[in-house]
């Protein structure tokens, strides 16, 4: 697959599983180039630090897995200012609130634990980059597709894109045989 993807934490932990899914394994294998999300992998630091709490053989070998893919030398995606100022948006806009705040009921009373925020990570990063996203965990990044369109949500396990960002050279083609130059412009500024 030529299209340069965001991988979510599903799609990175897979590839950790006992029997992990080959359609996940055959997309990875074939995808030219994917990119990891700090987010993605806060993500998967917070689960180990979990898991250290109930289980810790378990988290000794996921944290040598992780410890692994880290120096594999694949890409990771920094947080830089622009992510930072998407992710401030995202987490600011009411609608996408329980995406990473605690939930509460109708009267305000907290009913459930913080999510983390990390899907609203992920999507900040997808967004200031303009990659798609590649994950089995749809919903979330649908949410913030409704409000704040994505480049694209592509679900490897179904081979299916939940959205996708048409490009502009495809809605918009140069008719054939149309030489017409575009009239130059010129910028002043007052001074």
């Amino acid at each position: 697959m030529t299209t340069a993807f965001l991988l979510d934490t599903c799609v990175i932990s897979e590839t950790n599983l006992p029997d992990p899914d080959l359609r996940v394994i055959r997309f990875l294998e074939e995808t030219e180039k994917f990119y990891l999300p700090a987010g993605a992998l806060i993500e998967i630091m917070m689960g180990i630090t979990m898991v250290c709490a109930t289980s810790p053989t378990k988290a000794v070998k996921l944290s040598a897995w992780y410890h692994q893919l880290m120096k594999s030398g694949l890409p990771i995606l920094e947080t830089g200012r622009d992510v930072i100022e998407i992710m401030g948006v995202l987490i600011a806009d009411s609608k996408l609130r329980n995406l990473w705040d605690r939930p509460t009921d109708k009267f305000g009373k907290v009913i459930g634990r913080s999510r983390g925020g990390q899907d609203v990570h992920i999507a900040a990063a997808a967004l200031a980059h303009r990659l798609p996203i590649a994950t089995m965990n749809v919903a979330d990044f649908m949410l913030i597709n409704s409000y704040y369109p994505l480049a694209g949500i592509y679900d490897p396990k179904a081979g299916i894109w939940h959205a996708r960002m048409e490009p502009l050279a495809e809605r918009f083609p140069i008719e054939q045989g149309h030489s017409e130059t575009l009239p130059a412009y010129k910028l002043e500024f007052s001074r």
